[in-house]
């Protein structure tokens, strides 16, 4: 087998890479293209952009919103510090970081009542109240109450941080009755930077019963009567029952004791006479018992109007002429609204060892031409008394706080 060359056209051997005739070599040269540069440049941005796009996703999902939900607390990571987040309706326990989940508490029938709420921050690490430095993170704060199945929805007050409850981050007010049931206590925060918090807890109300007199149909007329109706009270109806009293519009002469038992005192005017107490009024509830007085008449000369040995809310009620009008001692609180103080050595005085538990308000009250319109020998707590639309006026001394018990008079008129 034979070949010509590719130069001079002498046959040479197929297998010849050159022409031994001249030398040439037999093989075609071929024309080497450089690469195209702009294939490297693709290459080069096409892993440019995957990086890239490793890199946000990477990014993206390090600092994506996240969704803290939990039942009465949560652990929340903000950037390397952790935060205990929980609720409880006790002060107590919020600043030892112990969450409380649900709540059981009674209620006489017919009565309304309210329980605040209170979300506490702990630093994880340290165990430490955090909320102020928390807050700051913090865009928005919300409430809901959600009932379950033949409940009634609990009212609630807008949360923000209250200075009766000073450690705490925020406190919600949840109002309710005695048949309102149960209600999931919602919250959710909206964190400046997109997280949220979701909280919850569950309070219960089970009805007290209860029992109502009537002065058209039971005799109280008198202050005989009106012992030995207390007497029987005492001796027939059970402690946890709830007692509702309507008076007639009479006056008792002498001191009368109102026993162990939730009572619901009701007073009532006919033409200018108003259910009167010349003598002192004690409270003695026991064992979480207290008391509502409303539309009283307080009149005395001397000693002591209402003696109270427990919670007493006062509502539209007046006293004059008393050494001391309204006293709370011992274990006792006295919570005055649209109440008149008038003529007293000293209107309202407290020497209690005990702290209401919430935002106590005097609202609306007058205070005119006593010694002392405000005592406040001994008061545990940090709940501040707020006087709020209050009068003061012609008196000695307004407010004589020598516990140095937390009072706002912002809104008072003192004159």
């Amino acid at each position: 087998m034979s070949k010509k060359c590719i130069k001079c056209g002498q046959l040479i051997p197929d297998e010849a890479s050159f022409c031994p005739h001249c030398t040439a070599v037999q093989t075609e040269k071929k024309e080497i293209k450089p690469p195209r540069r702009w294939k490297k440049k693709a290459l080069i941005i096409l892993t440019i952009l995957i990086l890239s796009a490793v890199v946000g996703t990477v990014f993206f999902m390090h600092h994506k919103p996240q969704k803290y939900e939990g039942g009465a607390q949560i652990v929340y990571q903000d950037k390397d510090k952790s935060y205990k987040v929980l609720l409880t309706f006790s002060q107590e326990d919020g600043v030892t970081g112990h969450a409380q989940g649900e709540r059981t508490d009674t209620l006489s029938e017919g009565m309304d009542s309210a329980l605040p709420c209170q979300l506490y921050v702990l630093d994880q690490k340290t165990g430490k109240l955090a909320w102020k430095e928390f807050t700051e993170k913090v865009k928005s704060c919300q409430v809901n109450t959600k009932p379950y199945e033949n409940s009634q929805k609990m009212e609630f007050v807008e949360p923000t941080h209250n200075e009766s409850f000073p450690d705490a981050a925020y406190v919600s007010d949840i109002l309710f009755h005695a048949d309102s049931g149960t209600n999931d206590i919602e919250w959710m925060l909206t964190m400046e930077n997109g997280d949220t918090i979701s909280l919850r807890t569950k309070l219960t109300l089970e009805k007290q019963k209860a029992v109502t007199y009537y002065f058209e149909d039971t005799p109280m007329e008198t202050t005989d009567q009106l012992k030995a109706l207390l007497a029987s009270i005492e001796e027939e109806v059970p402690s946890d029952t709830t007692v509702y009293l309507h008076l007639p519009a009479v006056t008792y002469d002498g001191d009368i004791v109102f026993g162990d038992h939730v009572w619901g005192i009701y007073g009532s005017t006919e033409e200018d006479i108003t259910t009167t107490f010349t003598g002192t009024v004690s409270m003695r509830g026991m064992n979480g018992n207290y008391a509502d007085i409303s539309g009283v008449h307080f009149a005395g000369n001397s000693g002591t109007g209402l003696n109270a040995y427990c919670l007493v809310l006062l509502s539209q009620c007046s006293f004059d002429g008393w050494d001391t009008a309204a006293f709370a001692q011992n274990g006792a609180w006295v919570n005055a609204m649209d109440c008149t103080f008038t003529n007293n050595i000293t209107a309202l005085k407290f020497n209690s060892s005990t702290s209401y538990g919430s935002a106590p308000n005097y609202l609306n009250n007058t205070f005119t031409d006593n010694g002392t319109a405000v005592c406040i020998n001994n008061l545990p707590g940090t709940e501040v008394l707020d006087f709020a639309g209050s009068i003061f006026a012609g008196n000695d001394t307004d407010i004589d706080n020598k516990a140095e018990h937390p009072v706002d008079t912002a809104k008072a008129a003192f004159q």
